[in-house]
């Protein structure tokens, strides 16, 4: 998504969220950073079909798209092998970076235009359109996508991807993770937001972290409701 695009979409959904305190959580998923039981692919896109069928005038997603969570939650589990052992991310909150980055998976900008990213390359970060009017990458299938958007998320946590699928994460790799290396502390997508959109970021962790409290208000604070998704 470019810079020009991605600032209107933030305006677009960007809204205040009671209580939310701003921290996102760290990239790397494990025993202390665990995706909430009440996040479950049923949920998410049901969250994502709810939020879609009220907007004015009500979007449709592809039908390719339907079981897209249960790809973020099947890749997401195992990203990258580091020696020994798998690299989880926390995949919920990557697939909450997507439905801002495709608009809730409509691939339009807020007044209904087909954005710059089109749905049939399955991108869905907007990886490699960082300059305005250039295209961002081709993956053959949302599998694929959504493989080339976690190894992209972890890449940020400075776990190294070996053989990555999209280039934009070949050609950044070794650059972003010096970078975050110098935190010396796990990284968080808030750190990720600063790389990922500039100045621009504070909107950008705060829009995701919306998407996420959004989710949380409608799925997880009931525990009746979580128990049916």
């Amino acid at each position: 998504m470019s810079v020009a695009l991605r600032v209107v979409v933030l305006a677009a959904l960007l809204s205040p969220v009671v209580g939310y305190a701003g921290e996102l959580p760290r990239i790397v998923a494990d025993a202390s950073n665990k995706v909430p039981a009440c996040v479950t692919p049923r949920a998410l896109m049901a969250f994502v079909e709810r939020r879609n069928e009220r907007h004015q005038p009500p979007q449709d997603i592809e039908a390719k798209f339907e079981n897209l969570a249960a790809r973020y939650q099947r890749i997401g589990a195992c990203v990258s092998r580091a020696p020994e052992k798998c690299v989880a991310v926390r995949w919920d909150y990557a697939f909450f970076q997507m439905l801002v980055e495709t608009n809730y998976l409509t691939f339009r900008r807020p007044d209904g235009r087909p954005a710059g990213v089109p749905a049939s390359d399955n991108n869905f970060a907007g990886i490699g359109a960082t300059v305005p009017g250039r295209p961002g990458e081709h993956f053959r299938d949302p599998e694929t996508g959504v493989l080339a958007h976690l190894q992209h998320v972890l890449m940020y946590s400075t776990t190294r991807i070996p053989g990555p699928v999209a280039k934009r994460t070949r050609l950044v790799q070794q650059g972003v993770q010096e970078a975050m290396s110098r935190l010396r502390r796990p990284v968080t997508f808030d750190d990720l937001a600063t790389q990922w959109v500039g100045s621009g970021h504070r909107a950008y962790s705060r829009t995701i972290g919306g998407v996420a409290a959004r989710f949380a208000a409608q799925f997880c604070a009931n525990p009746k409701v979580a128990a049916t998704q």
